[in-house]
């Protein structure tokens, strides 16, 4: 008759299964399986992906063998790194004390706690300085748990920084531990000393001067540890400067082949940007010479710029290079100079070969940022490097203004003197958020800088402070 006799509703569990086996066999709620599905998917994802950016964060750590747990050890050894050098002279330090009797513990300085270290009788810093005497990979947050402790650690301080004496920044940021340290009131086991160019003579003294502040016979032999490298080729060059006395070549490689893992990793080459660093190892020396990227990883080249220098003999020897000839360099990130994200406009300024990280800027500006660009050069005959490609970024709207300075000549001038008489509008970009990016040597960074402290100055703001804010960026040599 169609009348209904009885109902027996599904229980909790029955209505669990049911939806269960609809979306295993996709009988019903098509979008709610493909949602859930794509979610349970993501969970290994999530998970190798982990895994990748902790390999990625180890990457250039050596294992410190006989690492002691942080409450018992006599020595605490803190290591702010960049690049991972750093860690092998910590590894070198870590090594001589243990063999000296003591027990060490090594960790990050991001690590800092100071109300672990019960046994400590003394706390040892390595620091490196990351780009204009920013705290590096590792150190991460040090300065501000120091700033927020109560008191400082009982156990006295020694800091060593690490760096290079060709950079204006040098040991920036070990000496801002250092000084930090001191305004907290923490005692010192011997004053702040430094390492130029990763010198192992350096850290043998440095060494040395430790063992007598501990009363211990310490001998530091460290030998670093050669990057990882990659032979590139080069394909083309192009000469300049002959008629200037200053012969200087842009070198364009092929990009070297990268595995899978490099890829997935980001490791080599696998990735890198106009500015970012290329270590070359020059034959007959074991330190590498550092040149700026002019190219990105999507150009499909490696592209420097390099002027010879009288007996240098990185410069010397690429220079010599001809297509076909190989070299062995490996990469280093500078993600310091940087354009940054946004369509606020780019202030580049440089001189010389410091136009090959501005040329690689200009030339992966696909989206038309507002670029004016600020290039000293000794004569338009001579060395106007990237000319041509300049004028053509131009036309393509990747360029916005190209303003030149020419220091030989009837009427020489150099890039502070156009930034000068460019300075209402240089100003006034300042004012709309513009970002500056300076690269090239120091006098000629220095010399910008006081030509910005002037023209500025009616603003009320300095370069100092647009540094402060990550607006004011420099690549100096």
């Amino acid at each position: 008759t169609g009348a209904l006799l009885a109902w027996t509703d599904l229980t909790g569990w029955e209505r669990v299964s049911e939806t269960i086996y609809m979306l295993h066999t996709g009988q019903g709620a098509a979008t709610l399986g493909l949602v859930l599905g794509l979610m349970a998917l993501g969970v290994p994802a999530m998970g190798v992906t982990g895994v990748v950016v902790w390999l990625a964060g180890r990457r250039g750590r050596p294992r410190i063998r006989g690492n002691q747990p942080a409450g018992r050890a006599q020595t605490i050894l803190l290591v702010g790194s960049e690049g991972g050098s750093t860690w092998g002279f910590a590894a070198t330090l870590h090594a001589a004390l243990t063999q000296a009797g003591q027990r060490v513990h090594t960790a990050p300085m991001s690590a800092f706690a100071p109300e672990r270290y019960a046994a400590a009788n003394r706390i040892i810093v390595l620091a490196a300085t990351y780009g204009d005497g920013a705290a590096p990979a590792s150190a991460k947050g040090f300065l501000d748990r120091l700033a927020a402790a109560d008191h400082a650690p009982d156990a006295p301080l020694a800091v060593l920084g690490f760096g290079d004496r060709s950079f204006p920044a040098y040991c920036a940021f070990a000496k801002a531990v250092a000084a930090a340290a001191e305004a907290k009131g923490w005692r010192q086991l011997m004053a702040i000393d430094t390492i130029d160019r990763q010198s192992p003579q350096d850290f043998a003294r440095w060494g040395r001067a430790l063992g007598d502040a501990m009363g211990v016979d310490l001998e530091l032999s460290h030998e670093p540890v050669r990057p990882a490298t990659e032979t590139l080729t080069l394909v083309s060059r192009r000469d300049y400067g002959a008629e200037v006395q200053a012969p200087t070549a842009i070198l364009r490689f092929a990009l070297p082949r990268v595995s899978l893992w490099q890829r997935f990793v980001g490791a080599g080459f696998a990735r890198f940007d106009a500015g970012d660093l290329i270590g070359i190892m020059p034959e007959g020396s074991p330190v590498p010479r550092l040149y700026s990227l002019a190219s990105a990883r999507r150009d499909g080249f490696i592209e420097i710029v390099v002027k010879k220098h009288p007996g240098g003999l990185a410069s010397g020897q690429l220079t010599a290079l001809e297509p076909g000839d190989t070299v062995t360099a490996f990469l280093r990130r500078n993600p310091g100079f940087r354009t940054g994200r946004g369509r606020a406009p780019l202030i580049l300024i440089g001189a010389g070969t410091g136009i090959g990280p501005l040329a690689g800027f200009v030339r992966g500006n696909a989206g038309q940022r507002p670029v004016h660009l600020f290039f000293g050069m000794r004569h338009p005959a001579s060395d106007f490097f990237y000319g041509e490609e300049l004028r053509a970024w131009q036309k393509e709207g990747r360029l916005t203004r190209l303003v030149t300075a020419v220091s030989r000549g009837t009427r020489p001038h150099y890039v502070q003197d156009v930034l000068r008489g460019d300075a209402a509008q240089v100003a006034q970009l300042i004012r709309d958020g513009a970002r500056v990016m300076v690269c090239g040597g120091r006098d000629m960074a220095a010399g910008v800088a006081d030509a910005l402290a002037e023209i500025l100055a009616p603003t009320g703001l300095t370069p100092a402070a647009l540094k402060t804010e990550g607006r004011y960026v420099e690549d100096v040599y």
